[in-house]
């Protein structure tokens, strides 16, 4: 544009130029020739002048007009141009942003692309660790039924390693297996997937084992199917628990069905039985299918007298998590009442529900014999109640008998004892030797029988006395024994041990003829001996206080331990040990009377030891 108006303005100006120097150069040139007169020529100069001004003017508006109406042309043939090459422009920006949005998606999407298939080479690489790392053989095929792929546990199932099955027909079923080997590759190519299809394979070496399989079906980009994919469980182990277990279910059951009682399993939550004992119809006539089929069936069989509280007790050991034994009355198919021990216990199973497992048997037989016994028992203790107040009375009347007998048997025998010393005092030397040594015997055996009817007296008091307890110190009443037995022989030297402070509830007239008894024993049976000790004391056995007398004396053999109790039973004669027999059977029927009880233990010559207890 600026090229082309400088030419058309170097080509007015060359224009003008030429005309001008034409003009002054001719026009002067011819006014000289043709006027001469100076005054004229002045004037035709000026009017020259002013027609070269016209003519140059016009000239120039022509030229100027010309130019100026083709650069008019040109600008606006320009501005068009301008207009359409803006347009141009426009629409080229537009697609070179839309050539670089283009460029950014390309490379958005190739960066997504190399994001995509580093992320699926990575899945490969993580799927085909996992497929090798996988405790389950893995066994893919393509549409002919050859191997793709196989995994080391496919190795470890099967035998074969991978490359001599890859790209061979999977060739691998038993002939036993062939129509489940059919029905496996006909439900992978009808898009079927199935689970645990259980089989028999054959291994590298011949071996056969059982599988548990799982298939799908393959699918090719296009999403046809492109083979199928197996998994291979060996369930060896597991065929042959399962079959061992069915037979020792088959033991067991036969085993419960031969127990003589109902063997059960009850649901706490239901109150329904989940197992019951072919013996159920021996026992309630009922059929062990009737128990499992109806709800509350068990309720309906127990007597409505007792089916309250064996409910309860059903629930309350459920409660406690303890077992339980029940005796209650069954109502049997016939309508008769059947006698039922139920021992059951609460057991929770491998599902975490709590159950009830028992046995219940008849005890008809035992209730009917308790019964009977029971009748039988009643007729005897009403027996023994009826014997019991003879034998009362007629030990009434014995002791009245026996006291009054040993009352009135006391005043002859002094007469006796008394005139027999009075023989062998005043008359001595008047007898013989024979006569003074039956007279020597009279005396005694008078004065024997006078201490054996004392003893029969204080034992008939005694045995029809009652016990008035208070307070007793049994260590003072003991002090005072020894002082009454060292007065009556002081020549002895006996070494006496008495622990102070032995305190009791009890009768202490009855108590006092307890510890004469049995300190009087231990004096009497050491007398032989120079070294003798006597000891009193207290101690513990069971939780209960238990007294003592011990003696170092002749002591006696531990099993008539029992028979030294006995009234008029000695271990030892009576020229050698005086005595009646009746003190300790005294001592025994008082500790007896005051709830407790009295015992020995001896051995020969080494001495005794005497315990009792007192119920406080």
């Amino acid at each position: 544009m600026a090229g082309s108006n400088q030419n058309v303005a170097l080509r007015i100006t060359a224009i003008y130029a030429l005309v001008g120097v034409s003009w002054i150069l001719f026009s002067d040139w011819l006014l000289y020739l043709a006027v001469g007169d100076p005054h004229l020529l002045t004037r035709l100069q000026m009017g020259k002048g002013w027609v070269y001004v016209a003519a140059t003017a016009m000239l120039l508006y022509w030229l100027v007009h010309r130019d100026t109406a083709q650069i008019s042309r040109s600008e606006e043939d320009l501005r068009v141009r301008n207009e359409e090459l803006t347009v141009a422009e426009e629409e080229l920006r537009q697609q070179n942003e839309e050539l670089i949005v283009a460029e950014e998606e390309l490379r958005q999407q190739l960066t997504e692309n190399y994001e995509s298939q580093k992320k699926l080479f990575e899945s490969h690489q993580a799927m085909a660790a996992i497929l090798q790392a996988s405790p389950v053989a893995i066994v893919a095929l393509d549409r002919e039924d050859k191997v793709v792929v196989w995994n080391r546990a496919a190795e470890r199932l099967f035998g074969w390693l991978e490359g001599e099955v890859r790209g061979t027909p999977f060739s691998l079923l038993h002939p036993d297996d062939a129509k489940d080997g059919e029905r496996v590759c006909a439900s992978a190519c009808q898009e079927a997937v199935l689970h645990d299809i259980e089989g028999v394979r054959m291994k590298k070496n011949g071996q056969l084992i059982s599988v548990s399989i799982s298939t799908a079906p393959l699918h090719d980009p296009a999403g046809l199917n492109a083979g199928m994919i197996a998994m291979f469980t060996d369930i060896t182990d597991r065929k042959s628990a399962a079959e061992n277990l069915r037979k020792s279910n088959e033991k067991y059951v036969e085993l419960v069905n031969a127990i003589s009682g109902i063997v059960w399993e009850l649901d706490v939550e239901s109150f329904c039985f989940t197992f019951v004992s072919q013996r159920s119809k021996d026992i309630l006539g009922y059929p062990a299918e009737a128990w499992l089929a109806e709800p509350g069936f068990w309720e309906r069989c127990i007597h409505p007298e007792d089916r309250a509280w064996v409910l309860a007790a059903c629930r309350t050991a459920h409660g406690e998590g303890t077992g339980h034994e029940l005796e209650y009355r069954g109502l049997a198919a016939d309508g008769h009442i059947i006698w039922l021990r139920n021992s059951f216990v609460v057991v929770e199973d491998t599902n975490g529900h709590v159950k009830l497992r028992g046995v219940m048997t008849d005890i008809s037989r035992r209730k009917n014999a308790e019964d009977e016994l029971s009748r039988l028992n009643a007729e005897l203790e009403q027996r023994v109640a009826q014997r019991t107040s003879e034998l009362a009375a007629l030990n009434r009347e014995l002791e009245a008998f026996s006291y009054t007998v040993s009352h009135d048997l006391r005043a002859p025998l002094r007469h006796i004892e008394g005139f027999g010393r009075a023989l062998l005092e005043d008359y001595y030397e008047a007898f013989n030797d024979t006569g003074k040594l039956h007279l020597t015997r009279l005396c005694s055996a008078a004065r024997k029988m006078g201490q054996l009817i004392d003893d029969l007296l204080r034992f008939a008091m005694v045995s029809k006395g009652e016990v008035n307890r208070r307070p007793t110190n049994l260590s003072t009443i003991a002090h005072g024994i020894v002082q009454d037995l060292m007065l009556s022989r002081p020549e002895r030297a006996v070494e006496f041990r008495i622990t102070d402070g032995i305190e009791v509830n009890g009768d202490p007239r009855l108590l006092q003829v307890v510890m004469e008894n049995l300190l009087s024993n231990a004096w009497k049976y050491t007398g032989k001996r120079q070294d003798a000790v006597i000891e009193f004391g207290v101690g513990e056995d069971r939780g209960r206080t238990v007294f003592f007398v011990r003696d170092n004396g002749v002591g006696f053999a531990n099993e008539h331990a029992e028979k030294i109790f006995k009234p008029f039973l000695r271990l030892h004669s009576a020229e050698d040990y005086e005595g009646s027999g009746v003190g300790l059977a005294t001592v025994r029927r008082i500790v007896e009377c005051h709830g407790g009880r009295v015992w020995a233990e001896g051995r020969e010559g080494q001495g005794a030891v005497f315990f009792f207890t007192l119920d406080s």
